[in-house]
């Protein structure tokens, strides 16, 4: 079976995920932390690419970002051949960084957008690296939700939009959203299947998707 196409659109956010090759290499340390946000800042400015939300585990990331422009394909390009080279200069080492091609998944913006970024900042707990989402530090929940600074340009998305200029309720309801239970939004197990498809949504939006990119 060949590789699923494709979608390119700017229309709905990506969520985006790419793992390393053999998954050995290890995001949360400090040096390969300042590579990756330094790629994927640089990337964004490149590409006018909207960023809003990144988490950064032992072996792979998660973006959920917004194109400008009908290029996601040549932004993650960017990211990955950035990260590679200047990690392999970095420690001395040759051959690929990269395992598989990097998923990327097109979220509708209601309750799926919720529990897609709710997913991705959840992983570190799922993962038991930590007991306290706070103490998570390679994540822009760091930013959103207790105003801590992180190294990379980030972009409002709605969820933030909303709140206009209140910083500490936005903050609050980001901490609400990803740390408290009973958010009536798909279960992190559901979130995690629908992420590994091409459309995360509900059934009229997967609908709309596939007439208007799969032709059926």
């Amino acid at each position: 079976m060949g590789r699923p196409l494709r979608v390119i659109q700017t229309e709905y956010p990506y969520h985006l995920l790419c793992r390393t090759n053999n998954r050995t290499f290890r995001f949360n340390q400090r040096q390969p932390t300042r590579i990756d946000f330094k790629a994927i800042t640089q990337a964004t400015e490149k590409y006018k690419v909207r960023v809003h939300h990144v988490i950064l585990m032992t072996n792979h990331y998660h973006i959920i970002a917004t194109a400008t422009e009908q290029n996601i394909h040549r932004f993650m390009q960017y990211v990955n051949s950035r990260i590679a080279y200047r990690y392999n200069r970095t420690v001395g080492r040759t051959g690929h960084l990269w395992g598989d091609r990097y998923k990327s998944c097109i979220i509708d913006t209601d309750i799926y957008y919720l529990a897609c970024v709710r997913y991705i900042y959840r992983n570190p707990l799922r993962a038991r690296m930590v007991e306290d989402l706070e103490d998570f530090q390679d994540s822009s929940f760091q930013f959103w939700a207790f105003g801590n600074r992180v190294n990379m340009v980030l972009s409002e998305d709605h969820l933030v939009i909303e709140w206009g200029d209140d910083k500490q309720r936005m903050r609050d309801y980001f901490k609400i959203l990803v740390m408290d239970e009973g958010m009536g939004i798909p279960s992190e197990k559901l979130t995690g299947m629908g992420l590994k498809k091409q459309f995360f949504g509900s059934a009229d939006f997967l609908q709309q998707m596939s007439r208007a990119y799969l032709d059926y």
